[in-house]
């Protein structure tokens, strides 16, 4: 099985439960960002939007492409707040249909168009989008250069590009680390993280300047530590659901990760930080 059917297969068949327990709302399958005067999870998530919103610089003379768009939480709210033409493109089918129903649902299908496409190899032209971001969805390439390669082909001159993601900073782990680190990335469909730098290198050799990387950990702590929560009191359901055959062997792993990766984002001595590059061609 090719790496982007396993994707597929991942959220096809998690879908459901991040529906349940995560977007609250906001149709958005991130993590969120909490300040000193976030009241609740949901408005965690839209400062994660918003974040995103504004290091694009988005405008409704923008046309957008959300590169990994999940069920298309952000390109509603790019859509409701900016006016901005967006393109949002999936691997899996069950967040397209999701994608497409809430587009009509909120009456944004003329601002949106989802479609199944990869992302480091898209149908559309040379330089036509004016910004590109993915959120949470980059990670998911096996070689991340190949996205850069391809965002850089598809933006005009003076583009943005923003990417929020995880990010490995300690490349050489204990056993005891290896066997959690892969444990989580395996749980969430992963194969491997970028490192800070090796990320930063990758836009510099592929031709982007003015890159900014903003490091958000402290800011998804809460976010952390709701799903860890969420993980340990789901686990034992979870582990009986996959025994009886109810849950498959993919939603089980999501259920471990969500466990482990309180551990990868530590407060200390943590494997991976989370944060946010933006980049400009």
């Amino acid at each position: 099985m090719s790496k982007y059917k396993e994707i597929e297969n991942y959220y096809n068949q998690t879908q459901i439960l991040y529906d349940l327990v995560y977007s609250k709302g906001t149709h958005s399958l991130h993590y969120g960002y909490w300040y000193e005067n976030t009241k609740n999870t949901k408005e965690s998530i839209l400062n994660n939007n918003k974040f995103i919103m504004e290091s694009l610089d988005a405008n409704s003379n923008d046309k957008i492409l959300d590169a990994g768009c999940g069920i298309g939480g952000i390109s509603l709210y790019l859509a409701k707040h900016t006016n901005a033409k967006i393109e949002g493109i999936t691997l899996s089918e069950v967040q397209l249909k999701k994608a497409r129903k809430l587009a009509d649902k909120f009456k944004f299908s003329k601002n949106i168009n989802f479609s199944i496409q990869d992302y480091t190899k898209t149908e559309y032209n040379d330089k036509s989008f004016t910004k590109i971001f993915g959120v949470e969805s980059i990670c998911y390439a096996n070689k991340k250069i190949d996205f850069i390669k391809e965002a850089y082909r598809l933006l005009k001159k003076g583009g943005k590009l923003v990417v929020t993601d995880g990010f490995q900073i300690r490349e050489y782990l204990n056993k005891k680390e290896n066997k959690i680190y892969d444990d989580w990335l395996g749980g969430w469909g992963l194969t491997n993280l970028a490192t800070v730098n090796s990320f930063q290198n990758d836009l510099k050799k592929i031709g982007f300047r003015k890159i900014n990387y903003y490091d958000k950990l402290k800011d998804i702590k809460r976010t952390r530590n709701r799903i860890y929560n969420i993980g340990a009191l789901a686990y034992v359901f979870s582990w009986i659901l996959y025994k009886l055959g109810i849950f498959s062997n993919y939603m089980h792993k999501n259920t471990i990760a969500c466990i482990n990766q309180k551990k990868v984002f530590a407060d200390e001595n943590n494997i991976a930080t989370y944060g946010v590059f933006v980049a400009e061609k």
